[in-house]
């Protein structure tokens, strides 16, 4: 009996290891112990590398790779070589050759970018390396050794290390390997492995090849522990800032030029206006008020309508969804803030655990347009699901200011010694110094005859809307100019101003006076439909809608004091009810107790021409 059960255990052993060996038989009839006994995800790499930037190098037993958010860096180290790797790969933005470069790095005496060892370089050389790409071959020595040591032990001991600068895939890839000095005066067979097996390609059909974004290179799950939800984080994005905020952004690890080899490297994206791409959830606050997703984002959009120029956003889907267990409300918008560079801003509105929840996805309508590229972020959206057990047992209620404040009550805006004061409402933002004053160098050159420094004699104050960027800014102050001084200063800014001269923006001037007090209103209009049309004329034109602003100026002269209000608004914002805030301030503004949008004054034209010291010459 016994004789039989040890027979049948031997037959159990056998068919247990004949078992794998046939699953790992290849075309060849070659049995891979390697494919055997390890799975997919924990097999040994034997080589390390970046399918993107397009390079490989042997990839140590031991070998610790450090974790960065810089897709384009690479730091390892390994305790067996005693060296450590560090590969930066940047953009040949000047289409140098290696030549160039080399002759850039040996003028470049006050920014050291590559000659970090300045007088301890032993070997600047061109080279092939064994696989016949040329590079910038520099031998270098840790010169901190010299500072603590004789002559001699710092020979001994100080690291060894060799730079090599390769320009190949319009890239300049700068590798360093550093290694002891002692270890490497007794293993240098073992530096010359290490250093002599980076390459510039990457054989995607190696399985053993670890690319540094396999970390990234999966769909996986993102849980935010503290504040109760989590979504699928889509294949080549990475987390923005600390994990488990309060407001937490992903973003794409690799740029879309980047990630598609197909296309031209002829635009330089740093010359254009950058979409802020990526996606963010938010929870905005407790539920209080607005229980209701469809209300909530119905009140969103109003206020998206009330403050943003019809001509420069189109929603293109707003409805109600179900996401799950979970009721939501999903609004698309297409903004064409700046002129030529449309995007497209997902929304998706939650309420859920006692919250709600914001989330927001941004892209270019290139790549809303294009089903491939846009997938990744449609993905991410529709992953999002809350979960309570996730909620942080220190969470509890987050308030929002809006349910504590009537926004729409007024309030004065006004100084603490010259009576100058308007009013506005509970939503703006006062500041009571010069900080937020100089707004840009316009201000700044055409109101020096008014800020003299910070003398007792000026004074000046400001504020902003955040939902329609309004800003006001007020100055009184002892000035003894003329008031046609003052604003003949403003006019040849304007007379100077290309938009005004090609007819993208309108400038009306008139003045008046009562009681000895003179009024001048200066108003800088642009024209959408103006600035569209030459943009649309002219290819190498751009304009940001947001930062492009509206201009609206009363400057009141008074004895020896001048006051000014000036109020912008930036085009992007320009409707019906922002342009009825505009008139409301200077109405509600009294100087010295008297209010003279009230009064029933006469007001005189002024062309801009006059003010044309040529023409008048």
């Amino acid at each position: 009996m016994k004789r039989n059960l040890g027979f049948f255990i031997c037959i159990c052993l056998l068919i247990g290891l004949f078992t794998p060996a046939v699953y790992a038989i290849d075309d060849k009839g070659v049995i891979d112990l390697y494919e055997v006994f390890s799975s997919k995800e924990d097999r040994m790499k034997t080589e390390v590398g970046s399918r993107i930037y397009k390079w490989s190098m042997h990839l140590p037993d031991d070998a610790i790779i450090y974790k960065s958010e810089r897709a384009n860096f690479f730091d390892m180290s390994t305790s067996s070589y005693q060296a450590s790797v560090e590969l930066e790969v940047n953009k040949n933005k000047d289409e140098l050759t290696l030549e160039e470069m080399l002759y850039k790095m040996q003028n470049d005496l006050d920014n050291h970018n590559y000659w970090n060892w300045g007088d301890k370089e032993f070997v600047v050389d061109i080279e092939n390396d064994d696989w016949g790409q040329k590079y910038i071959r520099i031998i270098k020595a840790n010169k901190a050794y010299d500072y603590f040591m004789m002559d001699e032990a710092a020979e001994e001991f100080r690291d060894y290390i060799e730079n090599r600068i390769y320009i190949a895939n319009n890239y300049i890839y700068n590798l360093t390997i550093r290694m002891d000095g002692e270890f490497y005066r007794q293993h240098e067979e073992m530096f010359d492995k290490l250093v002599s097996s980076f390459k510039l390609s990457f054989d995607e059909k190696n399985p053993y090849i670890k690319e540094l974004s396999d970390s990234v290179s999966t769909t996986r799950e993102y849980i935010n522990s503290s504040y109760g939800w989590k979504l699928k984080m889509s294949p080549y994005w990475k987390i923005e800032g600390t994990p488990n905020a309060r407001y937490q952004k992903f973003a794409p690890v690799y740029s879309d030029e980047e990630l598609d080899e197909s296309k031209n490297n002829e635009e330089d994206k740093e010359d254009k206006l950058r979409v802020d791409e990526g996606i963010t959830v938010r929870l905005i606050s407790s539920v209080q008020d607005v229980g209701d997703v469809t209300k909530w984002a119905e009140k969103e959009i109003e206020i998206l309508k009330n403050n943003y120029n019809d001509e420069v956003y189109e929603i293109l889907k707003n409805e109600a969804k179900k996401q799950g267990n979970m009721d939501a409300y999903e609004v698309v918008i297409r903004y064409k803030t700046v002129t030529k560079n449309p995007y497209i801003v997902h929304n998706l509105y939650v309420i859920g655990n006692g919250y709600k929840y914001l989330v927001s996805a941004t892209m270019t309508e290139e790549k809303y347009e294009d089903k491939q590229k846009r997938i990744s972020f449609e993905n991410m959206l529709n992953s999002f699901r809350l979960d309570k057990k996730h909620l942080s047992k220190y969470l509890g209620k987050i308030v929002r200011a809006e349910s504590l404040i009537n926004l729409n009550e007024l309030k004065e805006l006004k100084m603490k010694k010259y009576d100058f004061k308007t009013k506005v409402t509970k939503g703006w933002n006062i500041f009571n110094n010069r900080d937020d004053f100089y707004y840009d160098d316009y201000y700044f050159e055409y109101d020096d005859s008014i800020y003299k420094g910070n003398i007792s004699n000026n004074e000046f104050i400001s504020a902003i809307e955040p939902l329609s960027n309004i800003r006001i800014r007020m100055s009184a102050g002892l000035n003894t100019n003329e008031i046609k001084d003052i604003v003949k200063q403003r006019a040849e800014q304007f007379l100077e101003n290309d938009e005004i001269r090609m007819g993208l923006a309108n400038v009306n001037i008139k003045s008046a006076k009562y009681n000895g007090v003179q009024i001048y209103y200066i108003e800088k209009e642009y024209d959408l439909d103006a600035i569209n049309k030459f943009v649309n004329e002219d290819e190498t034109k751009i304009y940001d809608l947001k930062e492009l602003e509206n201009e609206y100026e009363y400057i009141i002269k008074t004895g020896k004091d001048t006051y000014t209000q000036s109020i912008t608004l930036p085009v992007a914002n320009m409707t019906p009810k922002n342009r009825l805030k505009v008139d409301s301030i200077w109405e509600n503004t009294y100087i010295n107790d008297i209010n003279y949008s009230k009064l029933n004054i006469s007001w005189e034209k002024h062309d801009l021409k006059e003010f044309d010291k040529e023409n008048k010459e």
